[in-house]
Protein backbone atom coordinates (compact mmCIF):
# COMPACT_ATOMS: atom_id res chain seq x y z
CA UNK A 1 0.00 0.00 0.00
CA UNK A 2 1.23 3.46 -0.93
CA UNK A 3 -0.77 5.18 1.81
CA UNK A 4 2.11 5.30 4.33
CA UNK A 5 3.06 8.91 3.66
CA UNK A 6 -0.47 10.20 4.01
CA UNK A 7 -0.42 10.50 7.82
CA UNK A 8 -3.68 11.73 9.30
CA UNK A 9 -4.82 13.57 6.20
CA UNK A 10 -8.56 14.17 5.92
CA UNK A 11 -9.77 14.70 2.35
CA UNK A 12 -13.16 15.67 3.77
CA UNK A 13 -11.69 18.99 4.94
CA UNK A 14 -11.22 20.07 1.32
CA UNK A 15 -14.75 18.91 0.54
CA UNK A 16 -16.12 21.44 3.05
CA UNK A 17 -15.37 24.30 0.70
CA UNK A 18 -18.30 24.68 -1.75
CA UNK A 19 -16.34 26.98 -4.06
CA UNK A 20 -13.51 24.45 -4.25
CA UNK A 21 -15.98 21.67 -5.00
CA UNK A 22 -17.63 23.63 -7.81
CA UNK A 23 -14.24 24.35 -9.37
CA UNK A 24 -13.31 20.69 -9.09
CA UNK A 25 -16.55 19.52 -10.67
CA UNK A 26 -16.19 21.88 -13.62
CA UNK A 27 -12.59 20.83 -14.10
CA UNK A 28 -13.42 17.12 -13.86
CA UNK A 29 -16.05 17.35 -16.61
CA UNK A 30 -13.39 18.45 -19.09
CA UNK A 31 -12.58 15.43 -21.35
CA UNK A 32 -8.91 16.40 -21.41
CA UNK A 33 -8.90 16.38 -17.62
CA UNK A 34 -10.52 12.94 -17.61
CA UNK A 35 -7.61 11.63 -19.66
CA UNK A 36 -5.01 13.31 -17.47
CA UNK A 37 -6.52 11.88 -14.31
CA UNK A 38 -6.16 8.39 -15.72
CA UNK A 39 -2.41 9.00 -16.04
CA UNK A 40 -0.92 10.17 -12.71
CA UNK A 41 2.49 10.84 -14.29
CA UNK A 42 0.98 13.33 -16.74
CA UNK A 43 -0.95 14.87 -13.86
CA UNK A 44 2.27 15.40 -11.89
CA UNK A 45 4.01 17.01 -14.89
CA UNK A 46 1.13 19.41 -15.46
CA UNK A 47 0.96 20.37 -11.79
CA UNK A 48 4.71 20.93 -11.72
CA UNK A 49 4.44 23.36 -14.65
CA UNK A 50 1.43 25.27 -13.32
CA UNK A 51 2.31 28.16 -10.97
CA UNK A 52 -1.27 28.38 -9.72
CA UNK A 53 -1.32 24.68 -8.88
CA UNK A 54 2.07 25.02 -7.17
CA UNK A 55 0.80 27.92 -5.08
CA UNK A 56 -2.36 26.03 -4.16
CA UNK A 57 -0.39 22.96 -3.12
CA UNK A 58 2.17 25.01 -1.20
CA UNK A 59 -0.60 26.64 0.80
CA UNK A 60 -2.48 23.36 1.24
CA UNK A 61 -0.30 20.30 1.96
CA UNK A 62 -3.44 18.14 2.09
CA UNK A 63 -4.21 19.05 -1.49
CA UNK A 64 -0.66 18.17 -2.52
CA UNK A 65 -0.93 14.78 -0.84
CA UNK A 66 -4.27 14.05 -2.50
CA UNK A 67 -3.05 15.04 -5.97
CA UNK A 68 -0.05 12.75 -5.55
CA UNK A 69 -2.25 9.80 -4.58
CA UNK A 70 -3.03 7.68 -7.69
CA UNK A 71 -6.07 6.10 -6.01
CA UNK A 72 -7.52 9.53 -5.21
CA UNK A 73 -6.95 10.63 -8.82
CA UNK A 74 -8.67 7.48 -10.05
CA UNK A 75 -11.68 8.29 -7.89
CA UNK A 76 -11.69 11.89 -9.10
CA UNK A 77 -11.76 10.70 -12.69
CA UNK A 78 -15.05 8.93 -11.98
CA UNK A 79 -17.91 11.40 -12.59
CA UNK A 80 -20.09 9.41 -10.18
CA UNK A 81 -17.69 10.11 -7.32
CA UNK A 82 -17.83 13.85 -7.91
CA UNK A 83 -21.62 13.71 -8.21
CA UNK A 84 -21.90 11.88 -4.88
CA UNK A 85 -19.61 14.36 -3.18
CA UNK A 86 -21.61 17.31 -4.50
CA UNK A 87 -24.89 15.74 -3.35
CA UNK A 88 -23.43 15.10 0.10
CA UNK A 89 -22.25 18.71 0.22
CA UNK A 90 -25.69 20.02 -0.65
CA UNK A 91 -27.31 17.78 1.96
CA UNK A 92 -24.86 18.98 4.62
CA UNK A 93 -25.48 22.62 3.70
CA UNK A 94 -29.25 22.19 3.73
CA UNK A 95 -28.95 20.74 7.25
CA UNK A 96 -26.82 23.73 8.24
CA UNK A 97 -23.65 21.69 8.79
CA UNK A 98 -21.38 22.69 5.92
CA UNK A 99 -21.75 26.28 4.85
CA UNK A 100 -21.36 29.51 6.76
CA UNK A 101 -18.34 28.43 8.80
CA UNK A 102 -15.82 30.22 6.59
CA UNK A 103 -13.99 28.35 3.83
CA UNK A 104 -10.95 26.75 5.45
CA UNK A 105 -12.47 25.91 8.84
CA UNK A 106 -13.34 22.31 7.95
CA UNK A 107 -10.95 20.63 10.42
CA UNK A 108 -12.71 21.60 13.64
CA UNK A 109 -15.11 18.68 13.81
CA UNK A 110 -12.50 16.00 14.49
Amino acid sequence: GGMGGMGGMDPAAMMNDPAMMEQMQTMMQNPMMQQILQDPETMQQILAQNPMAQQMMDSNPQMRAMLQNPEFLRQLADPNTMQQVMQAQQAMRSMGMGGGMGGGMGGGMG
